[in-house]
């Protein structure tokens, strides 16, 4: 454990160090920071979470594909890929996360995460609201 809270730390200052301008990350690194930060904290977080609805009688699934430009992945409540959680780079600073209730691109949110303000605990905060706006519905 010790190394990953090393390793933990070093990812929290290079985040400060580009906040601050001290670093910027190469304008052709999208698609690279994008599969680093998917494998590593993305991917894993996401197949638990999906276990964890499977586990309450949910239909989920994650659906990954990060072999060529149209990198993305999902976590998706259905079986046609329309209700979900939907994950792609953006640039080279950021990814695009859109929460999809439906067919219809006018029920889907979108938000941009800044990869230097998004860590392991920030992601899996983000996820867990994401599911809580598709699944709990607001009493009458």
């Amino acid at each position: 454990m010790e190394l990953l809270d090393a390793y933990t730390k070093l990812q929290g200052k290079l985040q400060r160090y580009e906040e601050q301008g001290w670093i910027t990350p190469c304008s052709d690194s999208e698609h690279s920071r994008f599969l680093a930060f998917a494998e590593i904290d993305l991917i894993p977080l996401t197949r638990r979470l999906t276990t964890v609805l499977q586990q309450a009688g949910i239909p989920a699934q994650t659906i990954v594909k990060l072999d060529d430009n149209t990198m993305w992945f999902g976590l998706f409540m259905d079986e046609t890929w329309t209700v979900g959680v939907f994950l792609q780079p953006l640039d080279a600073s950021s990814m695009r996360l859109t929460v999809r209730f439906g067919w219809d691109p006018s029920i889907e949110e979108s938000h941009v995460l800044l990869y230097r303000r998004c860590t392991r605990a920030t992601f899996a905060s983000a996820l867990e609201r994401c599911i809580d706006r598709l699944l709990i519905k607001p009493p009458l």
